[in-house]
């Protein structure tokens, strides 16, 4: 299933986050929610997750993972306990991801993931993770096309 969406400024990624949830809710098996995403430099990725942990209730300002690899924000949701926010930009080979036990939160349950460059990890990634695609259009919008997983 897909799904398609116009953002024209961040506030609008509520719909695309509201999307998610909804999918996820009716989903049987309640494993963390993964969501891939992929988009060029500055198409808005940070942005989506920052959104999401708005949404989520995380307080303290989302920044881009991309030399830390990876943060973490504890929530306090009836799903969830925490968002781990992963950058894979700068990992050139997928063995240099072992120190971060990735695979154990990707598996794990309570847990939402925003992973951006998937493409950089691919066999990490479990098939049931969403993916998101984020380009820009023009007037400096934003198309997303969410592809669910199984």
């Amino acid at each position: 299933m897909e799904s398609e969406f116009v953002v024209k400024n961040p506030a609008d990624f509520k719909l695309v986050i509201e999307s998610i949830f909804s999918w996820y809710k009716n989903k049987e098996e309640k494993k963390s929610l993964v969501i891939a995403l992929s988009g060029d430099l500055g198409a808005g990725k940070t942005t989506f997750t920052q959104e999401l942990g708005k949404y989520l209730g995380v307080t303290e300002h989302i920044t881009s993972p991309t030399f830390t690899i990876m943060k973490q924000y504890e929530l306090s949701n009836d799903c969830f306990d925490q968002l781990f926010h992963i950058d894979a930009y700068r990992i050139e080979n997928e063995e240099e991801v072992g120190p971060l036990r990735l695979e154990s939160f990707l598996n794990g349950s309570r847990s939402v993931i925003c992973l951006e460059w998937p493409e950089q990890i691919p066999s990490i990634i479990p098939q049931s993770a969403l993916r998101v695609m984020i380009s820009i259009a023009e007037n400096d919008e934003r198309l997303v096309k969410i592809i669910f997983g199984d």
